[in-house]
């Protein structure tokens, strides 16, 4: 080993002891504190001093909800009036329809109520039977085509009235504002 070594060597273990039982004393002293660092050197900033002003407590925003694009009419084109195609049904039937844009539709109901009223009128027709009584032709079947005429006649004024109210949706005729009307809701007007 070297003599400096040696000598550094020595003088550590010489004042290790010293140290050791100092260091309980210094910290039992009334007054004794340790030298405070010394204070961070402060940097201006250069923004505004709102920025600089702390945040309120963060407060969640409200979720935007996109609304939906809304269809325009095509042009060229009036909405129908779905009670006036069921008028006309009532009037003639199969006119509904086709006002309420569905010619075919309505050639079909004009047929069915057609031919219904044409077999329930023959087959109600009074003829002479072998006796000489005046009866109906064919009371059973008369009866029963005058019904299913009566039931062609009112669908086809409540079809009217659907196919003017789909003729409008199709071709994005109507106001939907998304308002359903509640079960077991009424009206009331005061005066």
């Amino acid at each position: 080993m070297s003599m400096k070594f040696k000598a550094l060597l020595t003088a550590s273990a010489l004042t290790l002891p010293s140290v050791i039982l100092a260091a309980p004393n210094f910290w039992n002293v009334p007054n004794a504190t340790p030298t405070p660092l010394p204070a961070p050197d402060i940097q201006e900033s250069l923004e505004p001093v709102v920025f600089q002003t702390a945040t309120p407590t963060p407060v969640l925003a409200p979720s935007v909800q996109v609304p939906t694009a809304t269809p325009t009419p095509r042009p060229g084109l009036r909405p129908k009036n779905p009670t006036e195609a069921a008028l006309f049904s009532v009037i003639i039937p199969g006119s509904g329809h086709v006002y309420g844009g569905d010619p075919v539709k309505g050639v079909v109901f004009a047929a069915l109520f057609g031919v219904g009223l044409w077999q329930t009128l023959d087959n109600l027709q009074l003829v002479h039977d072998s006796s000489g009584n005046l009866v109906a032709k064919n009371e059973t079947a008369g009866n029963l085509f005058g019904l299913a005429t009566l039931a062609a006649y009112g669908f086809g004024i409540q079809d009217a009235y659907n196919t003017a109210d789909q003729y409008n949706k199709r071709n994005n005729l109507t106001l939907n504002f998304g308002i359903e009307p509640r079960p077991n809701a009424s009206l009331a007007f005061s005066f």
